[in-house]
């Protein structure tokens, strides 16, 4: 449940997804240095075959290649182990200094793993509050979570911009939305209000 003032992070599937992006080319890495063990002795024999340019390789050619074969597999292994971890500790630290707190007027994200950035959006800048689900975000419950807002360059001149969470879990970005729509504009129209002139009420007593 969101909490105002308290900054959180946005759920333990977002963490699952974090992992699964970092960790992508290290699992593929692994998969392809398991398929090169199971197919290396064929492979060595059929590369042998070539080098003798279709003849009979013979034994200590095709031993030669099986070694090259062995090495280059051991390293793509200890390769996607490298990767692997690195991509998971990665997102570790991602997931845990990516925070975001809803405080009386504004939205706060902080992030980053080496430098921290922090990032305010007042309630009164944002224009709308979206939710997108790909297949992937629905396969680990998370969510897409979109603020449209509009960044003041001056006086005059204004641009839009987004402020996204991708990923977040569903059920807390679908909260952050229950939470940000009763408030979003609500201090433009009380600035408004409070450059109305002021009302004579003796005039609208009489």
């Amino acid at each position: 449940m969101i909490a105002a003032g308290q900054p959180q992070h946005l759920g333990n599937k977002t963490l699952l997804l974090f992992m699964s992006r970092r960790t992508t080319l290290g699992f593929i890495a692994f998969i392809l240095s398991g398929v090169l063990a199971f197919i290396g002795p064929s492979l060595s024999v059929g590369v042998a075959g070539l080098l003798a340019l279709g003849g009979n390789p013979d034994r200590a050619t095709i031993s030669h290649v099986a070694g090259l074969i062995s090495a280059f597999d051991v390293s793509l292994f200890l390769f996607s182990i490298i990767v692997g971890m690195t991509g998971v500790i990665i997102a570790l630290l991602e997931y845990r200094n990516y925070m975001v707190e809803l405080d009386d007027i504004s939205i706060k994200i902080n992030r980053g793993i080496i430098n921290q950035i922090e990032t305010s959006v007042p309630y009164h800048q944002i224009h709308d509050v979206s939710i997108l689900r790909t297949a992937i975000h629905q396969l680990f419950g998370t969510s897409r979570l979109v603020l449209i807002t509009t960044v003041h360059d001056d006086a005059s001149k204004d641009r839009s911009a987004d402020t996204v969470f991708d990923p977040i879990d569903a059920t807390l970005a679908e909260e952050i939305r229950s939470f940000l729509e009763p408030r979003i504009g609500v201090q433009v129209i009380q600035q408004a209000n409070n450059n109305l002139p002021p009302q004579n009420h003796a005039q609208s007593n009489s």
